[in-house]
Formats: C-alpha cells, structure tokens, sequence
C-alpha cells in the first residue's frame, strides 16, 4: 500500500510533537550529566556521536531497515523473528523498556490512523507485551511506502533531536545552542544513517559498556527528570 503525502507522514512520525514517548526518555545522559562527564555542548556532542555510532548505526537503525524490508511484503513471521533480536541486544532493563515502551505508543498510533490491515493484525498480535521501536518504526515506514533511505534519516534526526531536548533541561544548553548544536551533528547523522544501511543483520550488535552502566546507575540516581 503506497500513500500519498510521504514527507508529511515522515515529518509527522519524526516530529518533537508526535506522543511516542521519546521526550521522557534520555537514554543515559542524565546520569553522564549527573556524574559530570557531560557538562557542556561539546561534551554532549560527543555523547550524541557515541551514542550514535553504537545504539544507531550497529542496532536500531539496521534493525530499523530489516523491519521495513519485511513490512513491505508483511512477513508477520520474520518480523517477530526481528522483534525477538531486537529486544535480545538491548543488555539493560531500562533500555529494554525504553524501547518497547515508545513502540507500544507508536503502534497505537499509527495502526489506528492509517488504513492498514496488517498493522492492525500486529497491534492485535503483540497485545500488552507492545513492540520496540526500531522494529514498529521501520514496519510502518515499509507499509507507507517512504522511501528507505529517507526513512533513516528521519529515524536518526528524531533520535538526536529527541537527545538535544533532553540535554536543554539537563545540561542545560540554550535554545539557540542547542540548534548550534544540531547543525554540528548533521555529519554523524549522516555517518549513522549511511552505516545503519550499510550494517547486515547478522553484524547487530549493541555494545556500549558505558551507556550500559549508565543505564544501570540511572535507577539509583537520587534525582531524576528522565525515565532512561
């Protein structure tokens, strides 16, 4: 199924507006801000760019693109396969539930405002236990028809945008720094999206002992704004 208005759906699903559930979530950077490491905008970027190059570019976003492939021709089957991978690599709990907690929302969403029997029949599927969101993104993008690579980017770009508004309350940056700081990450949004299209899906891997440990510790934090 092929609609019309694609850059609208894309500018839609990757907006700050769009009630996925990524505004509550840092994924880490509250406890790097917390312990100090990060401090400023170039400590931040440098977060982002990690962050970018091990969750994006080697998990989420070839995960993204493997959901897509299947969507397209609705290989229910292969797409829980992927499901069942994608929830595998995510090594903490938070993390875990980060994830399925935006694709639960983002399903919900999406499956009852576009005309779609398949997402329908997988919202109905995955029930109370949802879906991640690499997986539920990548799957609607497939069913809309959006072209893949544009797709990508889009999925990078919300994720950075998601981090930058995060950092403006925690660090906190400016708004204006803050799209300073957007722009000086437009080439490792570029280097993510190429790699996740690049990343085969038997080379998934989520391995960041830093973040992990971040996501452990963030539980404990006397403090928090942040549900990761």
């Amino acid at each position: 199924m092929t609609y019309n208005n694609q850059l609208f759906y894309l500018m839609q699903m990757a907006g700050g507006t769009f009630p996925s559930g990524g505004f509550s979530q840092s994924w880490g950077l509250e406890t790097y801000v917390a312990a100090g490491t990060v401090q400023d905008d170039k400590t931040f970027i440098e977060f982002t760019e990690g962050y970018l190059e091990s969750t994006i570019t080697r998990c989420e976003g070839p995960v993204m693109r493997e959901a897509y492939r299947l969507a397209a021709d609705w290989d229910q089957d292969e797409l829980m396969q992927l499901e069942e991978l994608s929830c595998a690599v995510k090594v903490t709990k938070e993390s875990r539930e980060s994830s399925i907690r935006m694709g639960k929302a983002f399903m919900r969403i999406m499956a009852d405002i576009l005309d779609d029997e398949n997402l329908s029949r997988l919202k109905k599927l995955c029930g109370p236990d949802g879906i991640s969101y690499p997986v539920i993104y990548g799957a609607v993008c497939g069913r809309i028809g959006v072209d893949i690579e544009e797709a990508m980017k889009a999925f990078v770009f919300s994720t950075v945008n998601a981090l930058v508004q995060s950092a403006v309350k925690l660090v906190p940056l400016g708004n204006t720094q803050a799209q300073h700081v957007l722009l000086q990450l437009y080439p490792a949004m570029e280097l993510a999206a190429k790699g996740s299209m690049e990343t085969p899906v038997d080379e998934i891997s989520n391995f960041c002992p830093g973040l992990d440990i971040a996501s452990i510790n963030h539980e404990f934090l006397t403090t928090r704004l942040y549900m990761s």
